[in-house]
């Protein structure tokens, strides 16, 4: 199921892509490099068992943390809608529970306290823009597609999760891997310095359900899916290349 969700994002980004490829010398190209800090809202940890049994850690707190990436892409042609663009972007961000937090436990009842190496994820983003829309303001000679460009981006992005530390099972040093399906949102501008250099800021929305799958011999042998999900804050600023 993962694996068909991959092909299909990729495929529906493929065929965007050849229907809106622009001629030679009709697009404005653009790499960007971005860094920034990332909040993320608390979330619940939902433990589901091949046992029948299901437990839930209720408003995990996660540490605020960093992000950094790059995306390129395009937008169309002055003459036609230079508004409008194409893109791909790539980023990193952590999300990790800080340790000693006192939590909720549904399933069992009670509470429990969760340690730091009981959920950390790296989570890497593979971001399809097919809608980027921007507003050239103050154009002129030099620039031609305006010197201050607000813009907004969205698309279906999949993200990457990788769990090496999970002390709830055992044995201990399982490490798993998923990959599913989410959406990402920016808003932000670019102030252009010189024809071909920019600099932006913007604001980011991410969303996405990780399924993390392992097999536990405690207190009987069985397979355990973790399941979050995570909706994130992130504010970044980086350079913009023009081509």
């Amino acid at each position: 199921m993962i694996y068909r969700k991959a092909i299909g994002v990729l495929s529906f980004a493929l065929c965007t892509v050849l229907l809106v490829y622009p001629n030679e010398g009709s697009a404005e190209w653009y790499a960007d490099a971005y860094a920034g800090a990332v909040w993320t809202a608390n979330t619940d940890l939902t433990v589901t068992s091949s046992l029948g049994t299901t437990t839930t850690y209720r408003d995990l707190n996660v540490q605020n943390n960093w992000t950094a990436g790059g995306r390129g892409g395009y937008w169309l042609d002055k003459s036609k809608m230079d508004w409008l663009g194409f893109g791909l972007d790539v980023f990193f961000f952590h999300v990790k529970t800080p340790p000693g937090q006192q939590v909720g436990v549904t399933g069992t009842g009670g509470s429990t306290t969760i340690n730091g190496a009981d959920w950390s994820l790296p989570a890497f983003g593979i971001a399809f823009d097919v809608l980027r829309l921007r507003l050239p303001l103050f154009r002129d000679e030099q620039f031609v597609h305006g010197r201050l460009q607000p813009y907004i981006a969205a698309g279906p992005t999949l993200f990457i999760t990788y769990a090496g530390q999970n002390t709830f099972v055992q044995p201990g040093g399982q490490s798993s891997t998923d990959v599913s399906l989410g959406a990402k949102v920016d808003a932000g501008a670019t102030v252009m310095i010189t024809k071909r250099i920019g600099a932006f800021a913007q604001y980011r929305f991410t969303h996405f359900t990780t399924e993390l799958d392992y097999q536990n011999n405690t207190p009987a042998l069985a397979t355990e899916t973790f399941k979050t999900t995570y909706d994130s804050h992130h504010v970044i600023a980086g350079l913009s290349m023009r081509f």
